[in-house]
C-alpha cells in the first residue's frame, strides 16, 4: 500500500524537468489559489442552504423552553422567552416543529395574557428593596445592641440617645422585633409573589406540555442534527469531488506534456480542493464512528479513578502523528537538497548569490577553496587548462572548455 501510494504520487505529482517560475508568477498563483478557496467555500454554503436546517425547525427559544430548570419562575419570561415580531416570522412559524409553534405561540401566550411579566418583575424589585432597608436597619442594630451601650442608655435623657432615630434602652428591642415581622412579611410577600405565577392555570399547563413532549423533541432535535450533519458533509463532498477530478486530470495533462507552469497551477489547486474534502471526509467518519467504544473506554478510565490517562494517551497520539510527518518533511526537504546539488541551475544561482551550493551559507567563490560551514569544496581544477574554476558550473572561466560535473 505504501509503495503504492509512493508510486502514484511520483507519476502525478513530481515533475522531472528544471523549469522555474518566475515571482510574478508565484503572486499570481498564490492569488489564484485564494480566489478559488473563496469561491468554494461560498459555493459550499450556498449548497448547504437548500437543507432544512434543525436550529430552525428546533428553534433556540423552543430549545431553551424545554431545557429550562426554571419554567415557574417569572423572572425567566422576561428575557429567554420573549418573543420578536419579524416580517419572516410567518415563514419561521411554517417551518418550526408544530409542537414547538404550540409551545411558544399558543402556550407561551397564554402565560404572558394572564401575568404581565414586566409588573410581576417591578413588584419583586420593590419587594428585594424593602428587604435590603430592613436588613440593613437589623444589622446596625445588631452592631449597637451591646452591653456598653445600654449602660450608656440608663445613664442618658431620651433626646440626647447617641443612636440614630432617638432609639433608647427602653424601645430598641421592640424596634427590633419590629423590623425582624417586617423582613418576614416581606419575605412571604415574595414567596406569595411566586407561589400565585407558579399555581396559575396557565403556568400549570406550560409546564405539563413541557413535561410531556420534553423528551420526545430532545431525542427528534438530536436525531436531526446528526442527519443534518451527514447531509452537509456528503453534499460538501459531491460538490467537491467534481472538481477535484477535473483539476487532477488537467494537472495529469500538463504534466504528461512537460507545461511546468500549468502544470503547477492546477497542482496547487489540486490541494486547495483537497484541504476542504479531507476535512469533510474525516468529519463525515467522525460522525459515523460509534460513539459506543470510545465511551467504554473513557468510562473505564474514570471508574479506575486515573481519567488524565486518557489525555496522556492524546498526547501520545498526536506526537506520534505529528513527529512521523515532521520527519517525512525533513527527509523529503534533505533529498530535495541533495538533488539540487546536481542541478546545474541552483549552481549558477548559488555562486550568483555568493552561497555554498550545499548548505546555502555565505561563501566567497573568489577566495574560498571550501565552505567553512560544511567542508563542501568551492573551487576545482579545469582538466584541460589546469587552473582553478568554480566547481559545478558548467564551463572553465578561464578557457571556457566543459567542465566534467
Amino acid at each position: 500500500m505504501k509503495n503504492l501510494l509512493k508510486t502514484f504520487y511520483k507519476n502525478n505529482f513530481v515533475y522531472s524537468g528544471k523549469e522555474k517560475l518566475s515571482k510574478l508568477t508565484i503572486l499570481f498563483i498564490i492569488i489564484l489559489n485564494l480566489f478559488v478557496f473563496i469561491t468554494i467555500g461560498l459555493g459550499i454554503d450556498f449548497q448547504i442552504k437548500v437543507l432544512n436546517n434543525p436550529n430552525i425547525k428546533f428553534s433556540s427559544q423552543c430549545r431553551n423552553i424545554i431545557s429550562s430548570k426554571r419554567i415557574n419562575d417569572f423572572n425567566n419570561y422576561l428575557y429567554n422567552y420573549e418573543t420578536y415580531d419579524s416580517k419572516y416570522k410567518n415563514i419561521e412559524n411554517a417551518e418550526q416543529d408544530l409542537r414547538c409553534n404550540i409551545l411558544i405561540n399558543k402556550k407561551l401566550k397564554v402565560v404572558k395574557d394572564e401575568h404581565n411579566i414586566k409588573i410581576l418583575k417591578k413588584k419583586e424589585k420593590k419587594i428585594y428593596s424593602e428587604q435590603l432597608k430592613v436588613n440593613d436597619e437589623i444589622s446596625y442594630l445588631k452592631e449597637n445592641y451591646n452591653t456598653v451601650l445600654f449602660e450608656k442608655l440608663s445613664s442618658q435623657e431620651l433626646s440626647k440617645s447617641i443612636i440614630r432615630d432617638n432609639i433608647s434602652s427602653e424601645n430598641i428591642k421592640s424596634k427590633y422585633n419590629q423590623y425582624i415581622k417586617q423582613k418576614e412579611d416581606l419575605k412571604k410577600q415574595k414567596e406569595i409573589l411566586h407561589k400565585n405565577f407558579k399555581d396559575s392555570k396557565s403556568v400549570k399547563e406550560f409546564t405539563r406540555y413541557i413535561k410531556i413532549n420534553k423528551k420526545q423533541i430532545e431525542d427528534d432535535y438530536k436525531r436531526e442534527s446528526k442527519n443534518y450533519r451527514i447531509k452537509k458533509e456528503l453534499i460538501t463532498l459531491l460538490f467537491l469531488f467534481p472538481l477535484l477530478y477535473l483539476s487532477f486530470h488537467m494537472m495529469k495533462k500538463y504534466l504528461t506534456s512537460e507545461k511546468y507552469t500549468l502544470y503547477i497551477m492546477f497542482k496547487n489547486i489540486v490541494y486547495i480542493i483537497l484541504i476542504p474534502t479531507i476535512i469533510s471526509f474525516l468529519s463525515l467518519i467522525y460522525i459515523l464512528l460509534p460513539k459506543i467504544f470510545i465511551e467504554k473506554v473513557l468510562n473505564f478510565f474514570y471508574e479506575l479513578e486515573v481519567p488524565f490517562i486518557v489525555y496522556y494517551f492524546t498526547i501520545v497520539l498526536f506526537i506520534l502523528i505529528f513527529g512521523y510527518i515532521i520527519v517525512k518533511v525533513q527527509k523529503r526537504y534533505r533529498d530535495n537538497l541533495k538533488s539540487l546539488e546536481k542541478n546545474s541551475i541552483s549552481n549558477i544561482e548559488s555562486f550568483n548569490k555568493s552561497i555554498c551550493f550545499k548548505c546555502q551559507n555565505k561563501v566567497d567563490y573568489q577566495n574560498m577553496k571550501f565552505c567553512p560551514s560544511c567542508k563542501n569544496e568551492l573551487i576545482i581544477q579545469c582538466p584541460k587548462c589546469n587552473k582553478e574554476t568554480i566547481k559545478n558550473l558548467n564551463y572553465c572561466i578561464h578557457c571556457a572548455s566543459a567542465l566534467n560535473q
